[in-house]
């Protein structure tokens, strides 16, 4: 969809188109039916997937897998997966926020530390890869002892022992203002990190308790990383493949391709592929990538991709419920943006009903507008906290005129010499992006905003949002759990890093920071709900929309595509035998 992406909890990352794919896959036994055939209309999508010209499009169910899972020795051995990526990393350290991108996440999930798995439901489990169990062994004070696997080692040699969650907790905490992370939440929480009876086992407590533990400590950093200028600027355009840990490793790399290979010192189970080669291209590159056979899989989330897939051979469509959502963002320094009325008046003016009919348009899609960043209509744990928010023009235009502005001939508002105008920074070159853009720009001329549309690259995303440098920005807010409620600090608490708009207040921290101290998951999520609402009542951002993921792939691919919150074992992925 053209639509920024970044990633909330544990790593909170970014991304500059929607068609940029996140490995959420599992598993287990086929529970799909792999016929790709043209007839298969019925409510229920089959795990595999269905032909693209399927009509209409089959619904998928919450908590079912669409990545064709297969067993592993289903699967091929050998093989080459070639994907399409909006960016090649920057800065591949995804603990700083400076590389806290969904791409430097994409190439993470398949050469780093992953200490959690969870099912498509998202119930949590240690992947034992890594982490043998971890334990609530005190609830005063909270204490959790972690239990290494001990063939877990870094690609340099050394051991992953406690040292990896004393460097993730001092790096992650905000204590030292050496390091830049992208969230806090939770870290700040521990008073210590210990080894316990041996160097494989690390004893956590907290000076202030933090539910659900789980969130923490989903992936280990290397103690190389306390080193705060090698933190910061070490891992710029450097993947650093030895001070990794996973199934495959970085082989060639430049700004326009990124290469994986199987790693020789896994300790797990063989990869299933020689290969996985990313290519960096635009929105328009990629798909037309798809058709030729240069990459394996795209994002089909616009009517205008997937006609352009609809009558291709040995090709699969899956789809699935979203984990993310599309919001607007206010830039910290934008002169009109500045003002707590203008924001209000600006989302006002806005019809997220349209933004969405221009989204999913020819994609069999409907859904209610989200009135949550960190929860989403699909789960049972959801509530709309912009319950009441309606698009009015005429309510935007009269918030302007309250504040002392006049409504010029041209039809927009200007105070003391000035134009109420105003930067919308628009990335790629995907056609619904600017359908939405223009249509925005339609819209807040109604409500007498001037907007000005300013296109870059979709490899310019990370060096914009992280300058700055925008007046009002779309970006996509992505989790990989069902505890996005734990992290809502991280996007609007004032003294976060990834707040990128840097509006808040001290009420809204201390009511934020309360949901996490709370043990009981009910009373957590009505803290967090209250907290949510007032938050959003500041307009420092508004949520759109959360869609579905939609993906085209290759007939045949395995343990890939749209599976809930389940993340596929990297070393599972492949070609079906």
């Amino acid at each position: 969809m053209g639509v920024s992406s970044m990633k909330m909890n544990k790593i909170l990352a970014v991304a500059a188109t929607a068609s940029v794919f996140a490995l959420s896959a599992c598993g287990g036994a086929n529970n799909g039916d792999g016929s790709d055939g043209a007839d298969q209309s019925a409510a229920k999508q089959p795990a595999a997937g269905v032909a693209p010209n399927t009509d209409p499009l089959p619904q998928p169910e919450v908590g079912q897998l669409y990545n064709n899972p297969q067993e592993r020795d289903a699967v091929k051995d050998g093989g080459t997966l070639t994907l399409s990526i909006g960016e090649i990393p920057p800065n591949f350290n995804g603990f700083n926020i400076d590389g806290n991108t969904v791409y430097t996440t994409n190439i993470d999930n398949w050469t780093s530390p992953t200490l959690w798995n969870f099912t498509e439901s998202g119930e949590a489990s240690p992947d034992k890869d890594y982490l043998l169990s971890a334990e609530l062994v005190s609830e005063d004070p909270e204490t959790v002892k972690y239990v290494l696997n001990p063939d877990a080692k870094w690609n340099n040699g050394d051991q992953i022992t406690w040292k990896a969650f004393e460097t993730t907790w001092k790096t992650q905490s905000g204590k030292s203002d050496k390091y830049n992370p992208a969230a806090t939440d939770g870290y700040e929480n521990i008073e210590s990190v210990k080894k316990g009876e041996n160097e494989k086992e690390a004893i956590v407590t907290f000076k202030k308790s933090f539910y659900p533990y789980e969130t923490l400590f989903g992936n280990l950093e290397h103690p190389k990383n306390l080193d705060a200028k090698f933190y910061k600027t070490g891992w710029v355009n450097d993947p650093h493949n030895e001070l990794r840990a996973g199934p495959y490793k970085v082989g060639d790399h430049s700004k326009t391709e990124l290469t994986l290979v199987p790693n020789p010192e896994w300790w797990g189970e063989k990869p299933k592929l020689d290969k996985v080669v990313y290519k960096q291209m635009e929105s328009s590159a990629s798909i037309n990538a798809f058709q030729n056979g240069e990459i394996d899989a795209t994002g089909v989330g616009t009517a205008d991709r997937l006609a352009q897939i609809k009558d291709m051979e040995d090709v699969q469509l899956r789809r699935g419920f979203d984990s993310s959502v599309a919001v607007y963002t206010f830039g910290q320094d934008s002169p009109l943006f500045e003002n707590d009325y203008a924001r209000k008046a600006f989302s006002l003016s806005t019809d997220r009903k349209q933004l969405q009919e221009i989204a999913y348009k020819g994609l069999d899609w409907e859904e209610p507008l989200p009135g949550s960043e960190v929860l989403y209509p699909w789960m049972p744990t959801y509530t709309d906290n912009l319950d009441g928010f309606e698009h009015d023009v005429d309510a935007a235009k009269k918030l302007m005129e309250d504040n002392g502005w006049t409504m010029n001939d041209d039809g927009y508002y200007a105070k003391d010499g000035k134009v109420a105008e105003f930067k919308y920074v628009n990335f790629g070159d995907d056609p619904i992006s600017d359908a939405r853009a223009r249509a925005q720009q339609s819209m807040s001329k109604k409500a007498g905003l001037k907007m000005e549309i300013d296109n870059k690259k979709s490899a310019d995303f990370s060096k914009t949002v992280t300058s700055g440098a925008f007046d009002v920005i779309i970006m996509r807010w992505s989790q990989g759990d069902p505890y996005g409620y734990a992290w809502a600090c991280q996007l609007y608490c004032s003294d976060s890093e990834s707040n990128f708009s840097g509006v808040g207040s001290d009420e809204v921290d201390k009511m934020m920071k309360k949901v996490t101290t709370v043990a009981d998951q009910d009373e957590a999520l009505k803290l967090a709900n209250e907290a949510e609402t007032k938050a959003l009542a500041q307009f420092g951002t508004l949520p759109l929309s959360n869609g579905p993921d939609m993906s085209a792939v290759k007939k045949g691919l395995a343990n890939y595509g749209p599976s809930g919150w389940l993340v596929e074992e990297p070393e599972n992925i492949g070609w079906e035998k």
